[in-house]
């Protein structure tokens, strides 16, 4: 299972990197166990990371803080940090889009969004199995909200905040035919 978790980090890792400064301070949204902080660290050792969660998995690194939070408001200023990553994680919040809007909030530059995304409403059932699937078995409780929305919901959110989408880029692992959505990264930067 080890393996598995690695390899998943890494392939994060490659999505994200091409988007963060060798030097940002770095907020990792819904961190859940560091795995993709950790290996950020390894390939970028020269990030400030920091990782923040509802849910502590108890798992620390020497050179990522954690800090735990209440799920609604971060405990940051304005502006804190120059990178905020917000991987897979919001589609299990109750409000999705005020917790885009926080982590827009404590952004200097830029947010990685990365999200399911349906493109049929047929596929929130897909979506839905999959999320579970994917997270049933892990270790601590992860809230299964399957808060799920479209492409075009994401980008009004974010245009509507004031930022820009850079890039939006599909970044599913799975055949464009299976009926389960698609993960995209937004590429958001503040205007």
């Amino acid at each position: 299972m080890h393996t598995i978790i690695k390899s998943n980090a890494i392939r994060k890792v490659i999505q994200l990197r091409n988007f963060i400064g060798k030097n940002d301070r770095v907020l990792d949204f819904g961190c859940g166990d560091l795995s993709l902080s950790k290996e950020l660290h390894v390939r970028m050792p020269g990030l400030h990371i920091r990782g923040v969660d509802i849910v502590d998995f108890g798992i620390r690194d020497t050179h990522i803080a954690f800090q735990q939070y209440d799920g609604k408001t971060l405990p940051y200023r304005a502006g804190a940090f120059d990178t905020v990553i917000v991987y897979h994680v919001l589609h299990h919040t109750n409000n999705p889009a005020n917790l885009l809007l926080e982590c827009l909030r404590v952004s200097r530059k830029t947010v990685l969004l990365v999200e399911p995304v349906y493109r049929w409403q047929f596929e929130i059932f897909g979506m839905t199995c999959m999320d579970w699937l994917f997270n049933v078995w892990k270790e601590k409780s992860i809230a299964m909200t399957f808060a799920f929305r479209s492409r075009k919901q994401w980008e009004y959110t974010i245009r509507n905040a004031g930022w820009n989408i850079d890039q939006a880029i599909d970044v599913e692992i799975l055949p464009k035919w299976f009926p389960s959505g698609r993960s995209y990264l937004f590429v958001c930067t503040k205007n």
